[in-house]
């Protein structure tokens, strides 16, 4: 880091003058005698900067100190101030009341608009509990009919299927009795004479027997499958009829429900309004603070966009100042400053820079957060003092000749005598010029531009104190 030391310095005791007196001549006791006198230019007195020893740049702005939360309290609705539950300078919370309103005709309309909406409410609720209660009882003796369909539809169709396998049992038995005895006769028949025998006889009016029972059991079951049929077609369509009509109370009552719903919920949000205009009649703080101004009195008429209260967080204060463009690249944000009024003095730290420059007065918005707030007042003028942490060389401008638009300072070099060097030049910060050619950390230069100092002069100053 480049700095530089500012010294004060004392004159330095001229040189002494040494006469010497040179006799000459013994033999003319007449003759006389001559001095001669030789003297030195004393050293002349300057004060120093030193290169590098300490940061002496600086730059100072106004501002003004805020809070870095506030809210501007205004009604959300219209009415008289009935009460000022605050004090000026009384510390509040977020959400607490800090004036009422009432007794015109506006509070009125929403004192009424709240208790209609509330018994509006109550109404679609008994509403809805009745509606609920019915359909419940609708829907248990549809669904009841249904039960009994779908029971009835189950027992006929078991009843067929019993039907069918009995049916099948049976006409299995008669088809492999009558193919034994078909059997039987063809072997018979075989036999000569077998046809007129008894046996062939009996055998074959058993056979007869069976074939016609055989016949009868089709005839019956043709009969029974029909009247199956007809038992399982009523069966479904009172089913389907039991489904339709479960259909038709659940659609009848859903639709009423949405409608009885649909109701209940512009009810409750007319409810939910009203309760909020009403509400608004408190006129409440929107953040935790301390009241820095009441701007209203009690019976005095209100509306939206009315202030009738500022509330401040006075815990947490800030300053906003501007800076030149060429003043951007020496600060950053955390860096820490020095804040003074007239009888307080206290640090920042920077935590926030704007990106752009404003269209108002086309410099840079800086925001400090101050570190205490003990003895402040919010909208306070204040002095910032910036002192920048740089790598860069400057010196003070005082230190800085012109001549011919060519800039020079006067080194003192190690024997204590002036030499005018040319300089390189870059950003002029407040009282300080950055030094880009021409100078080292550890030089010292003449603090001031005196022509009085020539090349090859001699100079005293005291050396500072490390």
């Amino acid at each position: 880091m480049k700095i530089f030391e500012k010294n004060k310095f004392t004159v330095m005791s001229a040189v002494t003058v040494i006469s010497m007196i040179v006799i000459s001549g013994c033999s003319n006791p007449f003759a006389k005698e001559e001095t001669v006198q030789q003297t030195e230019t004393p050293a002349k007195e300057i004060e120093i900067f030193t290169v590098g020893q300490k940061n002496d740049i600086n730059f100072s702005k106004n501002g003004e100190i805020k809070s870095a939360t506030q809210a501007i309290v205004m009604p959300e609705t219209s009415g008289k101030v009935t009460k000022i539950s605050v004090k000026l300078g009384e510390k509040v919370r977020k959400g607490q009341t800090l004036i009422t309103l009432g007794n015109s005709l506006s509070s009125e309309v929403t004192r009424l608009n709240y208790e209609t909406a509330l018994e509006s409410l109550d109404k679609i609720n008994d509403s809805l509990i009745k509606l609920d209660q019915s359909a419940q009882t609708s829907i248990r003796s549809t669904l009841l009919n249904y039960y009994t369909a779908k029971e009835s539809f189950e027992t006929a169709l078991k009843t067929r299927e019993n039907s069918d396998d009995l049916y099948e049992e049976q006409e299995d038995y008669l088809d492999d009795t009558i193919d034994d005895l078909k059997d039987a006769l063809d072997a018979m028949e075989e036999i000569p004479e077998g046809k007129s025998s008894a046996a062939y006889q009996e055998t074959l009016a058993k056979y007869k027997q069976l074939k016609s029972q055989q016949d009868q059991a089709e005839i019956s079951r043709d009969i029974q499958t029909d009247q199956t049929d007809l038992s399982i077609d009523v069966a479904r369509r009172q089913l389907e009829g039991a489904i339709l009509a479960v259909e038709s109370v659940q659609n009848q009552y859903s639709l009423q429900f949405i409608q009885t719903e649909s109701g209940l919920l512009q009810a409750k949000n007319g409810a939910e309004l009203a309760k909020l205009q009403k509400e608004a009649l408190n006129v409440k703080s929107p953040i935790s603070g301390t009241i820095t101004s009441i701007d209203t009195t009690l019976n005095n008429l209100t509306g939206p966009g009315q202030v009738v209260a500022i509330v401040q967080d006075l815990d947490s204060m800030e300053i906003t100042t501007s800076i030149n463009e060429d003043e951007l690249a020496l600060i950053k944000t955390g860096d820490s400053v020095m804040v003074s009024t007239n009888k307080i003095t206290t640090t920042g730290a920077i935590t926030e820079i704007s990106p752009a420059l404003s269209a108002y007065n086309k410099k840079i918005t800086v925001k400090i957060k101050l570190s205490s707030t003990t003895g402040l007042i919010s909208g306070q003028f204040a002095e910032i003092k910036f002192t920048p942490q740089t790598q860069k060389i400057f010196i003070p401008l005082k230190t800085v000749s012109i001549e011919n638009d060519e800039y020079f300072v006067k080194v003192i070099s190690t024997d204590r005598t002036v030499e005018k060097r040319q300089i390189k030049r870059g950003k002029i910060i407040g009282s300080f010029i950055e030094i880009t050619e021409g100078l080292s950390e550890g030089e010292i230069i003449a603090a001031s531009t005196s022509t009085f100092l020539k090349d090859g002069d001699k100079v005293a100053y005291k050396v500072p104190r490390q």
